[in-house]
């Protein structure tokens, strides 16, 4: 009987805890989306890494002690799947293209960017994108965004600083954009 009652009791909490993620997610996703999707500048690779991202969060769901601290956890968790598929990306780039062989009907070809926020953006090292997507679209204050990527706020300071002055120069620099990504990034 009385375990009976503790597996009525332990579904009834799994429930609500599944209820209450369900929300999260509603509320959250576009907000994520649009996290991930300025570090990784992919739509289609923005989706997979947001679902991604709220797949982990659902698994670590019931190891979160602060449920009330839920969107800043859920924007790490996103900030870092982000950056690890970009970093995996450019690992990939750098394999030998015999190594490198795609799946059926997948583009890899390089597309130029379609808007100056993607142009700007894209010299930029994720961890930089981090900081100027949660600044500039999420309006986080830099000690949150310190808060959340556990990193001093001198550093977010820092770092949108040089955010900040790559992407003027990029966006000043007139011509090809390959050749201007090359002559800022050396």
């Amino acid at each position: 009987m009385a375990r009976t009652a503790a597996r009525e009791s332990r579904a009834e909490l799994e429930a609500e805890a599944q209820d209450k993620f369900a929300e999260l997610y509603a509320a959250e996703y576009p907000s994520v989306y649009r996290t991930v999707r300025g570090i990784v500048l992919d739509g289609a690779a923005a989706e997979d890494l947001t679902h991604e991202a709220f797949e982990k969060a659902m698994r670590a769901w019931e190891k979160l002690p602060d449920k009330g601290n839920s969107k800043a956890w859920l924007h790490r968790i996103a900030v870092n799947t982000a950056i690890s598929h970009w970093r995996r990306q450019r690992l990939a780039r750098l394999l030998p293209a015999r190594l490198f062989v795609p799946g059926a009907g997948e583009a890899y070809d390089e597309i130029e960017d379609k808007s100056l926020v993607g142009a700007v953006m894209r010299p930029l090292t994720p961890q930089l994108r981090a900081v100027v997507v949660l600044h500039y679209y999420h309006e986080f204050s830099r000690d949150e965004i310190a808060s959340l990527l556990e990193i001093p706020p001198g550093t977010v300071a820092s770092r949108l600083a040089k955010a900040m002055q790559i992407m003027r120069r990029y966006a000043a620099v007139s011509g090809d954009r390959t050749e201007a990504h090359e002559r800022l990034t050396k």
